[in-house]
């Protein structure tokens, strides 16, 4: 009755050894896929933030230049970046010169001066591979009277 019972524990025991050993392999397979997606998702996100920025500078030369703006489609580490400025409205600025950038150096203009913003939108898209999409939608203010960007 006794004789058994040795191999009978070694194996259940091999057994056992044998499934969590096979465990910890997927495991670890499976947090590498895992660390791989997440560093190309931030690698596009990255290159989308490249894409707004690159609307941005599109609006300054548009308006410094009187034309229209242009989609801008450019490759960014690697990724399809498409960048789309579109001007949405203006507005009138709130508040008296001191609290609107002039201060004593005559930069910028308060209400008085005719202040006001513009708002552009701004959608940029970028494109790694079939499961790398990421689109940033951004709302940019752009104050005129103000010479710094």
């Amino acid at each position: 009755m006794k004789k058994g019972v040795a191999l009978v524990t070694v194996i259940l025991v091999t057994a056992f050894l044998l499934v969590i050993g096979g465990l910890t392999a997927f495991l670890v397979q499976r947090g590498l896929r895992i660390t791989g997606i997440s560093r190309r998702a931030l690698s596009t996100f990255e290159a989308a933030e490249g894409g707004v920025e690159l609307g941005v500078n599109e609006i300054w030369a548009a308006e410094n230049e009187g034309r229209a703006m242009n989609v801008i489609n450019q490759v960014i580490g690697g990724k399809e970046v498409s960048s789309r400025p579109q001007r949405l409205f203006a507005i009138t600025e709130k508040g008296g010169s001191l609290e609107f950038a002039a201060a004593y150096e005559g930069l910028g203009r308060g209400v008085g001066g005719g202040g006001a913003a513009l708002f552009y939108g701004i959608l940029s898209r970028a494109e790694g591979g079939p499961e790398d999409r990421i689109e940033l939608e951004v709302l940019y203010r752009r104050v005129l009277g103000v010479i710094a960007q």
